[in-house]
């Protein structure tokens, strides 16, 4: 397995200073959010690069087990006893998983643009000299 980054191992420290949980995953850095959320954060050449997840599954991978499986509730539901109660609430349910999935997208969006935003204001990481490699240059 490859050895942490010194850059991410920075990052991890800063972030940690700031009340995020932050757990070292090999190569990269796992910064935990509520709701079974996550955001990966991976050094690629001299580029972060960010990955939302939900569970062991990225963001649209979450939502198509969610909508599969509601999907699928609701329609075995339906196809073995009809329209009674019980297919009602596998509907409600199924809507109620896909707005969980919903604030996890919010969560996560959050999330990632707060952590671009850290990464590209190196002031904001202590203005140490790896932090400022990671400013991100605006051009005219």
């Amino acid at each position: 397995m490859e050895p942490l980054n010194p850059t991410l191992v920075d990052l991890s420290e800063e972030l940690d200073k700031l009340g995020y949980k932050v757990v070292s995953h090999g190569d990269h850095i796992c910064v935990r959010l509520p709701l079974f959320s996550s955001v990966r954060v991976r050094l690629a050449g001299d580029r972060f690069r960010f990955s939302a997840q939900f569970g062991p599954f990225g963001r649209s991978g979450g939502l198509l087990v969610t909508s599969g499986i509601a999907a699928g509730a609701v329609g075995v539901t339906a196809f073995m006893l009809g329209v009674v109660p019980l297919t009602l609430v596998a509907g409600f349910l199924g809507v109620v998983a896909l707005a969980h999935d919903a604030c996890r997208f919010v969560i996560t969006e959050g999330a990632l643009t707060r952590l671009q935003q850290l990464v590209a204001t190196p002031k904001l990481l202590g203005g140490s000299g790896r932090a400022e490699s990671r400013q991100i240059r605006a051009t005219k």
